[in-house]
């Protein structure tokens, strides 16, 4: 699409001192960042149903529905405020870029399972090609750059904890427009690409605000936790070629990243990652941890 030619040829030139950023745009994007942080640092507790989190898994949604504690780390604000930051800059430099923008941070409502369902968008692209698309900002680790978004949308249909689609054929149905897909940065390598939904996304759409019309309705019924079916998965190191199991097993992706694990897995427990051969070995959740080190 024409829009990422434009916004990687204007990088190209920035770093060799032949563009820069108008002024104007530079000052929206101190107005944007202060707006991060005065969003991170007075963080709203108040449970609503959102666009942006439907698609997570529903065990999640009923704890924060139930008023459960949540247990965030601190470095989940950082993570959150790093991840707003980014976005703060992409909006830059599309606009030093020349991408048309038509909407960005746009409030966006929709009818959900019978009831009114609020969010706010990235932005809204008008590409010389593709036309108005409604398209997602996301900041993402060298792994999930790499391994999911790099592979494409079919790829992130496999494997979506974070309900990414869901979340974008909401906001691309809330204004009768298309979802364009994601435009993704590498926290680390400062790399930057477009993930393109694809053209024929009918039956992708259709299935999505039905399955998000099923969580409304459980959401504001009396529908009960449940624990979920998520089962730990085996802790597997591979040594001379051969996969061998610890006896450790770890928390699931989506248990992982959630603050309410406590109440599903009440006994887990954070610990440096056994496997890893890092000097400084990285935390992560086991549920079973019978091996400390190899």
């Amino acid at each position: 699409m024409i829009s990422e030619v434009l916004v990687k040829d204007f990088l190209h030139k920035a770093v060799r001192g032949e563009v820069t950023l108008p002024p104007s745009v530079v000052e929206e994007f101190t107005r944007d960042c202060r707006e991060a942080l005065e969003k991170q640092f007075s963080r709203n507790s108040e449970w609503r149903i959102r666009m942006s989190g439907l698609g997570r898994p529903l065990c999640q949604q009923i704890h924060g529905r139930d008023g459960k504690d949540e247990d965030m780390t601190y470095n989940a604000l950082l993570r959150f405020l790093i991840g707003d930051l980014v976005e703060c800059a992409v909006m830059a430099i599309l606009k030093g870029a020349g991408v048309k923008i038509v909407e960005s941070q746009g409030r966006c409502e929709l009818d959900v399972g019978g009831e009114q369902v609020q969010g706010t968008l990235d932005l809204i692209i008008d590409d010389p090609v593709d036309g108005e698309k409604v398209w997602d900002v996301k900041s993402a680790s060298p792994y999930s750059y790499t391994q999911k978004f790099a592979k494409g949308y079919d790829n992130l249909k496999e494997d979506d904890p974070f309900g990414y689609l869901m979340q974008g054929h909401l906001y691309a149905e809330s204004k009768g427009k298309d979802f364009g897909g994601w435009i993704v940065v590498d926290k680390s390598s400062g790399e930057i690409q477009f993930v393109q939904a694809p053209d024929d996304q009918t039956e992708d759409r259709d299935h999505y605000i039905s399955e998000a019309g099923k969580v409304v309705e459980a959401l504001m019924s009396n529908f009960k936790y449940k624990k979920p079916p998520i089962e730990p998965v085996d802790e597997v190191y591979t040594s001379q070629g051969v996969k061998i199991q610890t006896g450790n097993k770890l928390l699931a992706k989506n248990c992982t990243f959630c603050g309410y694990r406590k109440h599903c897995w009440p006994k887990a427990v954070q610990h440096e990652k056994v496997t890893s051969k890092a000097k400084n070995r990285p935390f992560v959740w086991y549920h079973t941890l019978k091996v400390k080190e190899l």
